[in-house]
């Protein structure tokens, strides 16, 4: 091999690693909003088993997937008020 392919690939494994790291942190982001999502779904049907209605729906799904337990406790104190 070349020099040149040498640093060729060099710098193309260079910008695949950066390219890489650039996606890493959207795509943890989204994996964390899907399983606060997942747990709150959970959590809602678990509270809906014992009698307080709060129904799941995308509205409801978002609210836990965005904000986790302080999202699910906020659902859970509406209910509470309404």
């Amino acid at each position: 091999m070349e020099s040149t392919q040498i640093i060729t690939a060099m710098i193309f494994a260079c910008m695949g690693l950066m390219t890489l790291m650039i996606l890493a942190k959207p795509l943890k982001i989204l994996f964390k909003t899907i399983l606060n999502a997942g747990i709150g779904c959970v959590v809602i049907t678990i509270l809906n088993a014992v009698g307080f209605p709060i129904g799941i729906n995308y509205m409801t799904v978002l609210f836990t997937g965005f904000l986790g337990i302080p999202g699910i406790v906020g659902l859970f104190i509406l209910c509470i008020f309404l």
